[in-house]
């Protein structure tokens, strides 16, 4: 079974909102979303697939300044109406259905695979660390 979850490997773990929270309280440069494969402990199976985007430059360069200096309490008492917040979000979520798709699409051309000792493999059988798909990815979010 394979999950999918709003960072790129070696990100925050949790819900959708707390991933965004931690992105903001570590001051992140960049981020993604990835499927990985499902394990006992939360969100730390092995990466299947993933894409990343930046989360600084434009836009997000504006909301990341008018934060500046506040305390991240204070920040997070704004919730989900924080712009940096609904930025990140929207990012994130313009690239998970691309994701899904490409990702089934690996699996069905051969690209990647699952060995039955549970490693994620690529063509030729050797294991990976996630299939890097940020390139497709953002030609399908950005046409």
């Amino acid at each position: 079974m394979i999950n999918l979850h709003p960072a790129a490997p070696g990100g925050p773990a949790g819900t959708w909102q707390e991933v965004i929270w931690q992105l903001i309280n570590n001051k992140a440069r960049e981020t993604g979303v990835m499927m990985h494969l499902v394990t006992p402990e939360l969100d730390k199976g092995a990466p299947v697939t993933y894409g990343t985007f930046s989360i600084r430059g434009k836009p997000f360069d504006k909301y990341w300044q008018e934060i500046k200096g506040f305390p991240f309490d204070e920040i997070k008492r704004q919730g989900e109406n924080n712009s940096l917040f609904k930025l990140i979000r929207q990012h994130g979520l313009a690239r998970e259905f691309p994701l899904i798709i490409s990702t089934l699409k690996a699996f069905s051309q051969g690209k990647i695979k699952i060995s039955p000792d549970k490693r994620v493999i690529d063509a030729k059988g050797r294991p990976i660390n996630g299939y890097n798909l940020t390139d497709e990815i953002n030609t399908i979010v950005n046409s």
